[in-house]
């Protein structure tokens, strides 16, 4: 749908009578140099009402006709535009002019993943240059997820890169978590208990104490009595004791606790996945109001927030375009302690092991995270005075009592990523886009029609005005050309790989070429050894002797209970020229199959030479050797099959 689009609004292109490469040396008025050169090439030259001729010199060598303008305008700080296929207007290069020459487009472009308000920010950060004849409007819609553009077409082009540059969808990972949180209780008591070693007394001379079995520590007060009756004498029968009761105890205990918890995370790099094992314990908050409106803030109103305690796991992963991932990491181990009284009121407390960390891991690489040891060890001795302190009698006559207490958190993280950026070659290549007052993607845009037969050099022309104008004599001068019948170009010469088919064979029209050479499919593993849980393994696809390639269709085939497909990205090969490419990729990850085509959009000329055609990421999934196979079909831009070789690699897994 966008390469038809463009194709429906493209602009007008010149299209000249000849296309020979221009030599010359012209030293007269800039308007007949001007005439001069349409004439020779067969096209229009008109000239905005602004225009104001000077004297001017130029030495021409072997340029072709859109080199030439641009450089004899520019250097007069002019333009000019194409209004038809012959026909061009030249004008002073003002703003005002660029204002009213240069065609505006509104065009919408469709985010997928970027955030559009940040897009739009960075646009107009970037296009919104000082001096600019059209200023750029940028508007973003939230709700569409939608950039709307109202602009010139070089600078909204320019945009479109800039965006297919910064949607690119965010990284993926899966992170497994391993928990082993270990509580170990050992307890022992033993020795003689004397029921806190007291001995009671209660004087109830009138009548005996209502409780007479009570403990020495709990003795109830006695019923009142009268004074008199201690006027009248007291006697030991008056007195009540309470002797402590002795409690042998032998008692010991061990207690083992493990708690595994074995969750798998998966996230988007830059958001905070958490992990919560534990409890909400509710914690009161107090707050002091008014009874009425102006009063004094007296009325206590309790609200309780809750407060997770158990194993609390944030994390923040990011992907380098390296592979590994950046964690942000934070591990919390909180545990509910004894309450304490303020003001009166019970209130919980909370014990705390915190770490807050950085972590920089490999795809597939585990980290153990250790030592969150907490150790408690009491111990409490009670017995009589003197004797506790003697070795032997300390544990017959004493109460002995001692508790060890062991926690321990134990973590294993294994960050994998399951999809990594999907970068290609023209991510990472600069976006020519001119000058700061001709605003256009690779320079200046092309305003000139591709030549019919790009398989043939044209011939260099050596012309000399008429006989009024001072400049070097290098041949006759030409016929100025009429403007219906323009003249055409002499034949061009033939490269030695091209050679016409004869026009009696038969089965071939006339001008038909011959096949060119075959060129070569080379598919290079890194190496010959891959190891299981390595990788990813890049393996370029790549072709060599190459001529006037325009669609390349290729299939790659693998063993894929051996080998995994992560990603397929595209190489620079089909771009030469700064061309657009329909680049697309299809992997049946069952089958073990993995379909490349990549076709240069309104191309003429077509790629030549070697270089990379797109480059297929594995990983090693099962042991043994795996073979990669390659095919495929290759075509010039008249629509002519090439002969392609292809090559056979073999990888092994261990």
């Amino acid at each position: 749908m966008r390469d038809q689009a463009r194709r429906e609004t493209a602009p007008p292109l010149l299209d000249p009578a000849s296309r020979v490469p221009l030599t010359f040396e012209f030293d007269s008025s800039l308007q007949d140099l001007l005439d001069f050169i349409g004439d020779i090439t067969g096209i229009n030259v008109t000239y905005d009402e602004q225009f104001v001729d000077s004297q001017v010199s130029f030495r021409i060598d072997g340029m072709s006709l859109e080199a030439t303008l641009d450089h004899v305008l520019s250097t007069n700080q002019l333009f000019y535009k194409v209004i038809n296929p012959r026909t061009i207007v030249v004008v002073p290069e003002t703003a005002q002019k660029r204002g009213q020459y240069d065609e505006q487009v509104i065009q919408t472009f469709f985010v997928s993943n970027a955030d559009v308000q940040e897009l739009a920010q960075l646009l107009n950060q970037l296009v919104r240059v000082p001096g600019m004849a059209v200023q750029p409007s940028v508007i973003p819609n939230s709700l569409n997820n939608t950039i709307t553009v109202r602009a010139t077409a070089p600078v909204t082009a320019i945009i479109e890169q800039v965006i297919a540059a910064n949607d690119k969808p965010l990284a993926e990972i899966i992170i497994d978590v391993t928990i082993l949180e270990v509580n170990r209780e050992k307890a022992k008591r033993f020795g003689l208990n004397l029921t806190d070693y007291a001995i009671g007394g209660v004087l109830s001379p009138e009548v005996a104490p209502p409780n007479t079995a009570i403990s020495p520590s709990g003795i109830s007060s006695p019923p009142p009595f009268n004074v008199n009756t201690v006027s009248q004498g007291v006697s030991t029968a008056d007195f009540y004791l309470a002797v402590p009761a002795a409690v042998v105890r032998f008692l010991e205990s061990d207690s083992n606790t493990n708690l595994v918890a074995k969750p798998q995370l998966r996230g988007q790099e830059g958001q905070t996945m958490t992990l919560n094992l534990g409890e909400d314990i509710p914690v009161p908050q107090t707050a002091f109001t008014a009874l009425a409106a102006g009063g004094a803030a007296l009325n206590p109103l309790t609200s309780f927030t809750y407060r997770a305690v158990g194993v609390i796991v944030e994390m923040t992963p990011r992907v380098t375009y390296d592979n590994e991932i950046i964690l942000d990491l934070m591990v919390e181990n909180s545990t509910l302690g004894a309450n304490i009284d303020v003001a009166g009121t019970s209130l919980p407390t909370f014990g705390s092991r915190k770490v807050v960390t950085r972590l920089r891991l490999r795809d597939g690489e585990s980290n153990l995270m250790a030592g969150l040891l907490r150790e408690e060890d009491r111990r409490t001795l009670r017995g009589l005075p003197g004797a506790l302190r003697v070795p032997l009698l300390q544990s017959l006559l004493g109460d002995n009592d001692r508790a060890i207490r062991k926690t321990e958190i134990v973590m294993l993280l294994t960050p994998r990523i399951v999809r990594t950026h999907e970068l290609t070659q023209r991510d990472v290549s600069p976006i020519h886009i001119g000058t700061q007052t001709n605003l256009a993607l690779s320079g200046p845009p092309p305003r000139i029609a591709a030549q019919p037969d790009a398989g043939a050099p044209p011939l260099p022309l050596s012309a000399q005005p008429d006989a009024d104008t001072p400049a070097a004599i290098d041949a006759p001068a030409p016929v100025a050309p009429d403007v219906d019948e323009p003249v055409a170009p002499p034949p061009p010469a033939q490269r030695d790989p091209v050679v016409p088919v004869p026009r009696d064979e038969p089965g071939v029209s006339a001008g038909q070429l011959a096949p060119l050479p075959a060129a070569r499919v080379l598919v290079t593993p890194p190496g010959a050894l891959f190891r299981v849980g390595g990788g990813p393994y890049t393996v370029p696809v790549s072709i060599s002797g190459a001529s006037q390639l325009s669609t390349m269709s290729l299939t790659v085939t693998f063993d894929p209970a051996i080998l995994s497909v992560r990603t397929v990205q595209e190489g620079s090969f089909m771009r030469q020229g700064g061309m657009q490419v329909m680049f697309t990729q299809q992997v049946d990850s069952e089958a073990g199959v993995i379909q490349i085509t990549s076709t240069r959009q309104g191309d003429a000329t077509g790629a030549s030479g070697a270089g990379l055609v797109a480059a297929v990421l594995f990983d090693a999934v099962g042991v043994g050797s795996a073979t990669l196979n390659v095919d495929g079909t290759a075509m010039t831009p008249g629509g002519v099959s090439l002969a392609l070789e292809f090559s056979t690699s073999t990888v092994t897994v261990q």
